[in-house]
């Protein structure tokens, strides 16, 4: 039966994520991996310890197959191990491929496309004889040709004497340079002789982005400055990086985004300084205690509110200047750093709002969640002011805005889909509640939240702004609520179904926390997904 086509590259990158973890200490390597790519490269993968980065996802993946819903992963990493020949998460079949699990790998995206690999070699003969046997099984070519580059053998593997290339690859030192497809021979000959100063290894945006990431990750991914991410990921137009690290307990990313220094003044206004981290502390303690979700921002309230305002639709945007209110101007400025928000699920939960999708159910949110929020103010008279004009403003705004006495400062109200959006002054603190009786409830103080791990509280206390969720509450709060929050009738029984589905992945989190810190020359986003113990 002839073998399906398949690129050798998958196969390639298969071998790259293989390894064990438990082959003790790396052996050092003379030539780091990334000194064969190419510095201009659209994008790189790189692998500090290949064994590591392998015996991590081999724990993810353990962790993601006990989930019912992830039982589908199984097929797929069966039928590669079919097509490899071996199991790229056992060592002993690693040895036999003759890759070295302690040493670090690299693959990069080429400017003409297709990619290079760099894998680390433990035994040549065996990576050859692995190497030959994935071209001759998965691409159908087993004609074998050898040229003498000037540093080394270029050994390519083809259908026949006269058809393109498949597969080419070439030893140079511990080092095996692989690269698939009919270019493949001169990426492996441009590899062999790159200077090192053209090499990714001399980037100095790669060298900025691995010291932004920091040590400890298992794979890093780069992506330079590039008109494209310009285009396509504007934030990250300065070239950027994301480190992963995972095992059985869960998954954790670092993301940072290169900043010029006119770029990071921008990014530390909004996001505060080394202060920002102890910022919003305190209004987070005055949470109510039933929060599911919760975030703390420690920047400027003025700087994020007019960024915000390049993001309203033009319909509010217009609205807002007919009104002569400037969200920055006549609220931000008033506001100290040092806020805190969060979500309850509402006790009157209509899983019909779901039906209609996304953009239904946010015309009408407090039937599916509560809102408090807590935020300093800097001047509570000026902010008095402000608030007045804006309750004038409401037919403008196209909404009705009541006023009613408080103490400390009033308070105010609107009407948002069937629910009630309210906020009022309590001395130096702005209030914010969505849902019937929250802004009562927020005002009476609790508990706070309890972040359910140390890591979600530890990402809560650091940098600029930080959210995390708190996922055995959330499921314990949704299979809490009466069977008429679904509705009866076969409608309820789809809607209980859908989200039957999502808490039955979601039981087995036990936090997700997300924070955000700039750093000299870099913004770092730090985003952790853990897993309850099985």
């Amino acid at each position: 039966m002839r073998p399906r086509p398949r690129t050798a590259l998958a196969a390639s990158l298969a071998l790259l994520a293989a390894g064990c973890g438990r082959c003790g200490a790396p052996a050092p390597a003379a030539v780091p991996p990334e000194r064969w790519l190419p510095g201009d490269a659209p994008a790189a993968v790189l692998l500090p310890r290949l064994g590591e980065a392998a015996a991590q996802a081999g724990g993810l993946l353990r962790t993601a197959l006990a989930i019912p819903a992830a039982a589908g992963l199984a097929e797929p990493v069966a039928a590669l191990k079919d097509q490899l020949g071996f199991d790229p998460l056992d060592p002993a079949g690693l040895a036999s491929a003759g890759l070295a699990p302690e040493r670090g790998a690299a693959a990069a995206a080429l400017p003409g496309g297709g990619a290079l690999l760099a894998l680390p070699v433990a035994d040549a003969a065996r990576l050859d004889a692995t190497l030959a046997r994935l071209a001759r099984d998965r691409l159908g070519a087993a004609d074998r040709a050898e040229v003498r580059e000037p540093t080394a053998v270029a050994v390519t593997f083809r259908a026949g004497p006269d058809r393109p290339a498949a597969l080419c690859y070439a030893v140079a030192g511990e080092t095996a340079l692989v690269a698939a497809g009919p270019a493949g021979p001169a990426a492996v000959a441009a590899a062999l002789s790159r200077p090192e100063p053209r090499s990714l290894a001399a980037s100095p945006a790669f060298a900025a982005a691995r010291a932004a990431l920091g040590e400890g990750h298992a794979a890093l991914l780069f992506a330079p400055p590039s008109a494209r991410l310009a285009a396509e990921l504007p934030p990250a137009r300065d070239g950027g990086a994301l480190g992963l690290r995972a095992g059985p307990a869960g998954l954790w990313l670092r993301a940072v985004l290169l900043l010029p220094a006119a770029r990071e003044d921008v990014w530390r206004e909004v996001a505060g300084g080394p202060d920002a981290a102890g910022a919003g502390r305190e209004e987070l303690s005055r949470l109510p205690g039933d929060l599911f979700a919760a975030a703390r921002f420690g920047g400027s309230p003025q700087a994020l509110l007019r960024r915000l305002g390049y993001l309203l639709p033009a319909g509010l945007g217009g609205r807002l200047e007919r009104a002569h209110l400037d969200l920055a101007r006549d609220l931000g400025a008033h506001l100290a750093p040092g806020a805190a928000a969060g979500l309850s699920l509402s006790p009157r939960f209509d899983a019909a709002a779901l039906a209609g999708g996304v953009a239904a159910a946010a015309r009408d949110p407090f039937r599916l969640v509560h809102l408090a929020a807590v935020a300093r103010v800097k001047d509570p008279e000026a902010l008095r002011r402000e608030l007045r004009r804006l309750e004038k403003a409401g037919p403008v705004l196209g909404v009705r805005i009541a006023a009613r006495p408080r103490p400390g400062g009033g308070a105010w109200s609107a009407r948002v889909g069937g629910g009630t959006l309210a906020w009022a002054l309590e001395g130096d603190r702005l209030l914010v509640a969505g849902g019937a009786g929250r802004l009562a409830a927020l005002g009476a103080g609790g508990p706070g939240f309890a972040p359910p791990t140390p890591g979600a509280r530890a990402a809560l206390e650091a940098g600029g702004a930080a959210a995390a969720v708190d996922f055995p509450g959330l499921v314990r709060r949704v299979r809490e609520l009466p069977p008429e929050a679904f509705g009866t009738g076969p409608d309820g029984f789809v809607l209980r179904a859908l989200v039957d589905r999502f808490l039955e992945p979601a039981s087995h989190l036990a936090a997700a926390s997300l924070r955000l810190e700039v750093i000299p020359g870099a913004a770092r986003v730090d985003l952790a997904v853990e897993a309850l113990a099985p």
